[in-house]
């Protein structure tokens, strides 16, 4: 954006980078419903808004790399979260491929997993790859394309991945909607063709969706070794059950919102609200210059912040990746077995309002050294690795089993991609509000000598969270039952 517009000074950066940031959010929450009914229906389904959204990211990476204004950059990003409802999309298949309650803590655990290697590495490749001409002249300081297009190369290499991630889920996710499980699904039958003749005739009956429908008198015969009137009786059954023309039940909208499903929304928010305005605020707190002017009252009129540098706060940060990853690999997996989703989201939680709390006094906390220079010494150090830690142990546990109880609390299969839309829809929106809020209450707070207010009232909407959390019962997915569904399940 800098490089667009030369002229503009930082703070006009920055409230650009809030539009973008905003934009899209808001344009995902605009679009999150209707691609979620769109993945919950049989004209639809979960692998087609798959397909959409890596399309319409694919697009905005690539043309990103070639925009000359704002207002190009703008579109890109409105246009990105208007086809992009891949996170609630993912949630739902998770649940999907992953049925039985007990393992999907551990399945919903790879989400931030992925999302935590990826925020690692991302940084590094875009900084590598961004103005390579300028960088080193003496290589590519006769490139007139990269002189022309310095923000080119990641944005490429950005699409380029996406463009893998379009094709992998073309070639080789299959649907997991119930209706559209034996739909004839081009991708996937050309990867079973290719299997085919690759490793032979055996391995193109299971790769295959619709020769695997086509073949299923045989299969139960050869398998179950049945009677041939059994097995034709199972197979009218079965080809009945999987006749595309024949419209399952789907739970309609009005009736989806239940009382435990309302109240676990109420919760997911809450959570948004309190992380966002932690993740908002952590680094320009510890980057604001420390007070002055000595007016701290404690224990609660203070005002400034750590007054650190950008690699001090680096790392800060480098905290939460040094220990998330390990936590979320061999910590949660144990905690979740002992105590229960439920339960683990209730204990850990109770740790937020006591975080939220004690951050504020990274400012008020005595420094090695004297203002104007930035805190530093064993007990401001002591304190922000507290504080992170907290911040890991906490979110590492509170956040993957939010998920999870959103899931269950669907009240019927055939609206939990809606329900995780719902979910996203709110935390888009929270999301946007919050890094607003938070800004303005931060800064009111700092011109009035009380710099911890924002993160007082954040925590004492984490312990709103924990009491809310008291109500909250863990769903099975099916608290509606529809005439038509199967009674196996029940």
């Amino acid at each position: 954006l800098q490089s667009l517009d030369p002229s503009l000074d930082s703070g006009a950066i920055v409230r650009q980078v809030a539009y973008m940031q905003t934009s899209f959010m808001l344009s995902q929450c605009f679009s999150s419903m209707f691609l979620g009914r769109l993945a919950d229906s049989p004209k639809g389904g979960r692998k087609m808004v798959l397909l959409m959204g890596l399309a319409g990211s694919f697009v905005g990476c690539v043309a990103f790399g070639f925009i000359t204004n704002f207002k190009q950059a703008l579109a890109l990003r409105i246009l990105e979260g208007l086809v992009n409802g891949n996170v609630a999309t993912v949630r739902t298949m998770v649940s999907e491929v992953v049925v039985e309650k007990r393992f999907q803590p551990h399945a919903f655990l790879l989400l931030p997993i992925s999302f935590n290697v990826a925020a690692m590495t991302s940084p590094l490749m875009a900084g590598q790859l961004a103005d390579l001409a300028g960088k080193y002249p003496e290589i590519f300081g006769d490139n007139d394309f990269l002189k022309a297009w310095p923000y080119a190369p990641p944005a490429l290499l950005s699409g380029f991945i996406m463009l893998l991630a379009f094709f992998s889920v073309f070639f080789f996710l299959e649907e997991t909607l119930e209706p559209l499980k034996n739909r004839y699904d081009p991708g996937v039958a050309a990867t079973g063709k290719v299997r085919s003749i690759l490793f032979g005739k055996r391995i193109s009956v299971d790769g295959d969706a619709s020769r695997e429908a086509a073949t299923d008198e045989e299969m139960s015969r050869m398998i179950d070794g049945e009677d041939s009137e059994l097995s034709e009786r199972e197979s009218e059954d079965h080809n009945a059950s999987a006749n595309p023309t024949k419209v399952p039940r789907i739970l309609p909208t009005k009736r989806m919102f239940t009382k435990n499903m309302c109240i676990t929304l109420l919760s997911y928010t809450i959570q948004e609200y309190h992380i966002t305005t932690y993740n908002t605020l952590w680094t320009s707190f510890l980057s604001d210059p420390v007070d002055k002017d000595n007016q701290a009252r404690l224990p609660f009129f203070f005002s400034g912040g750590a007054g650190m540098k950008p690699d001090q706060i680096m790392w800060s940060l480098f905290i939460v990746g040094l220990m998330g990853l390990p936590t979320q690999l061999f910590i949660y997996p144990r905690v979740s077995r002992r105590l229960g989703t439920l339960k683990m989201w209730r204990n850990f939680m109770l740790g937020m309002p006591v975080l939220y709390f004690i951050v504020p006094y990274i400012a008020a906390i005595p420094s090695a050294t004297p203002p104007p220079e930035g805190k530093t010494g064993f007990l401001v150090w002591f304190l922000i690795v507290v504080v992170q830690m907290m911040m890991v142990g906490t979110s590492t546990f509170v956040v993957p089993a939010q998920l999870v109880l959103t899931n269950l609390s669907s009240p019927h299969p055939s609206a939990l991609a809606r329900t995780h839309s719902s979910a996203f829809l709110l935390s888009g929106l929270v999301r946007s509000a919050t890094s607003a809020i938070a800004g303005i209450v931060y800064s009111y707070g700092s011109s009035h000598n009380i710099t911890g207010l924002v993160w007082w009232i954040a925590s004492a909407v984490a312990a709103l969270g924990c009491m809310n959390s008291r109500i909250v019962k863990e769903g099975n997915g099916h608290e509606i039952w529809l005439t038509g569904d199967p009674e196996e399940i029940r």
